[in-house]
């Protein structure tokens, strides 16, 4: 066999890809702005503490500092409340006698207890293995030593008597009905059997500094695991020895409620390690800002197969606004998404608008994994503010080549399955792209370090860990900036896709150091606190979307534009932002670059809506789809 050279060095940065997108020459260039300082909110499917990548910083602080369940299916009700041991011992609601350790200190004597049911927390797959291992060493240990016992009394009992054939005596006939029914019922319980999973009880009490909870499967406390409050301790562990499923606790309304959150998907934490991982020893792995710390908000509910509801997302956003109290969040990564439209979404669209608007959070969203046909970017990209920073799925040769195992490489461009604008309401939905794949970090239970996962997903975090380091970079240079000048920023300085359409890339392949140039050279201009809320026509519609057809005639369209300010959520009664409003007032050029559009040429903008009309002639356009700004 002839000898062929061989690269030796695996191209690891196609694994993680971050030179794509400028961060490898950013973070050289500046190796402070790695998320130092910043916070990034994950809603997601719950996010593994102790998987690799995520358990500290570079400066060796934790990684995830805080961990809540939104979607409310690890609630206990700890309101049943014992004043008084007995010999010692809780008598838990399954009806078990709970020894509590001399060495535990509770000064109040009080002691809630509530119960758990763990199979309600369990992803299917982590479900499907726990009652594998639970039927080969609970129930087979001892239905097949019965089944045997059975079989082999059957079977003694028929050579014992083969001679008589049915001449049986009553007796004999009543042994070997007994004997017969045994085995029919014992293999019929196989056949049935069904695991609806452990009971655990739950106890919580303070110990004159801290809520702590113990969750034990048997009457001895000492033998479940005992953790603080996440918030205060950072303490995790598993519930189970086999199962590998990190848990920690919450508690609400003065001990009414714990919360055990133990949902921690592949999903999430693969989201977090692309946006914050951090791997010491394989730094070409790390994520986008490693620095960055992680807070994991859980909205996808385990009991509707990680499935999130409107409900989770409202208390996600009520619990990054609680937070605001203790903690800045600068942008939350939401890699959720329905193939639906919230251009009128109602109380979910304005709790979202109001975390951006009034808590100053850029929001980056997917786009969705339902293209490569135009129209099908979905929920949340198209809510009726244009604040969120819809993100498409772009690959690189480098990703081809590293992490799918191509055998040539080819051009980069949009994934295939990434979803295209426009949005039902004209918009364009994708605002930016960035690489839609990596492999890294998942949840330990998968009993894997790390996976390749692909999607619009994966684009997100990307894009979340890059606002992550421009906003630490900002910090560090003091330079004011908002979730409205973020997103204009990463629009103006993307990377266009010659060889790409519009609808799958936005604005383009994001460019980090472009965005921070921006930023750091336009920090103060007049619409820095400022987004423009379009209204096309006499609906809510934030864009034009034609379907022409022969013979149509040139028609105006009336478009409405009304600045929008951002708010000052210390500020009950608003009056930092009333000399912004007062003083506002910017003079715009207007440039299309489309013979087939007629615009004005001047917009002078004050604080009020300012309508201007347009003129659109398609008659003369060539058959296929056509995109202007």
């Amino acid at each position: 066999m002839a000898d062929v050279p061989v690269d030796v060095e695996f191209p690891l940065w196609g694994l993680m890809p971050k030179k794509e997108t400028g961060v490898v020459q950013f973070q050289s260039k500046y190796p402070n702005y790695d998320g130092k300082g910043s916070i990034i909110a994950i809603f997601d499917s719950g996010v593994d503490p102790a998987a690799a990548g995520l358990q500290v910083t570079p400066d060796g602080e934790t990684k995830v500092i805080e961990r809540f369940d939104c979607s409310g299916c690890g609630d206990v009700d700890t309101s049943t409340v014992i004043k008084k041991l007995e010999d010692g011992c809780i008598t838990g609601l399954t009806g078990r006698k709970l020894k509590v350790p001399e060495t535990w200190k509770n000064p109040t004597g009080l002691w809630r207890i509530g119960l758990l049911y763990p199979f309600a927390l369990y992803p299917t797959k982590l479900k499907e293995r726990i009652q594998e291992h639970r039927k080969e060493h609970i129930w087979d240990a001892g239905h097949k030593t019965a089944f045997a016992e059975a079989n082999k009394k059957l079977q003694e009992f028929e050579s014992e008597n083969s001679s008589k054939g049915s001449n049986l005596s009553f007796e004999e006939k009543l042994l070997k009905e007994e004997l017969e029914a045994r085995v029919e019922i014992l293999q019929n319980a196989d056949k049935k059997y069904t695991d609806v999973g452990p009971t655990y009880d739950c106890v919580l009490f303070h110990d004159g500094t801290r809520f702590a909870s113990t969750l034990p499967e048997t009457g001895d406390l000492a033998s479940g695991p005992l953790l603080g409050e996440y918030s205060v301790t950072h303490e995790h562990t598993q519930l189970t020895p086999v199962d590998e499923m990190t848990i920690s606790i919450n508690v609400h309304d003065a001990g009414q409620t714990l919360e055990v959150v133990a949902m921690c998907s592949t999903h999430g934490t693969h989201v977090a390690a692309i946006a914050a991982g951090y791997f010491p020893n394989t730094p070409e792995l790390n994520g986008v800002a490693p620095s960055a710390k992680i807070v994991s908000l859980t909205i996808g509910d385990c009991r509707l197969g990680s499935m999130e509801t409107g409900t989770a997302l409202v208390r996600a956003c009520i619990k990054v606004m609680e937070l605001s109290k203790k903690m800045k969040i600068d942008v939350i990564n939401m890699s959720y998404g329905e193939h639906a439209h919230w251009s009128n979404a109602g109380r979910v669209g304005d709790v979202i608008c109001e975390v951006v608007n009034r808590y100053g959070c850029s929001w980056v969203v997917s786009a969705g994994n339902h293209g490569p046909a135009l129209g099908t970017v979905g929920a949340p990209p198209d809510i009726a503010q244009p604040v969120l920073v819809g993100v498409g799925a772009y690959v690189s040769p480098e990703m081809m080549s590293a992490a799918y195992s191509m055998r040539a490489k080819l051009p980069g461009g949009a994934f295939s399955w990434s979803s295209r604008g426009p949005a039902a309401d004209g918009a364009l939905g994708v605002s930016v792209c960035a690489p839609g794949g990596a492999v890294t970090a998942v949840a330990r239970y998968t009993l894997r370090n790390a996976q390749l996962m692909n999607g619009t997903s994966m684009a997100a975090p990307h894009v979340a860990g890059v606002v992550a380091a421009l906003i630490s970079g900002l910090k560090q240079q003091n330079l004011p900036y908002s979730p409205y000048s973020i997103k204009r920023a990463l629009e103006n300085s993307a990377t266009y896709l010659n060889h790409v359409e519009p609808w799958a890339q936005g604005c383009g392949l994001i460019n980090i150091e472009k965005a921070f140039e921006h930023l750091t050279t336009y920090p103060n201009e007049p619409e820095r606190d400022v987004t423009f809320n379009v209204q096309v026509g006499t609906t809510n519609a934030k864009g034009i979307l034609l379907r022409p057809k022969l013979g149509d005639v040139p028609r105006d369209v009336g478009i409405t534009i009304e600045p929008q300010f951002l708010e000052d959520h210390c500020d009950t009664e608003n009056k930092s932002v009333i000399p912004k409003q007062i003083e506002f007032n910017v003079r715009f050029v207007l440039t299309c670059d489309a013979s087939w559009v007629s615009i004005p040429t001047y917009l002078d903008m004050t604080n009020t809506s300012r309508p201007i009309s347009i003129r659109i002639d398609t008659s003369g356009l060539p058959s296929g789809p056509h995109f202007t700004r």
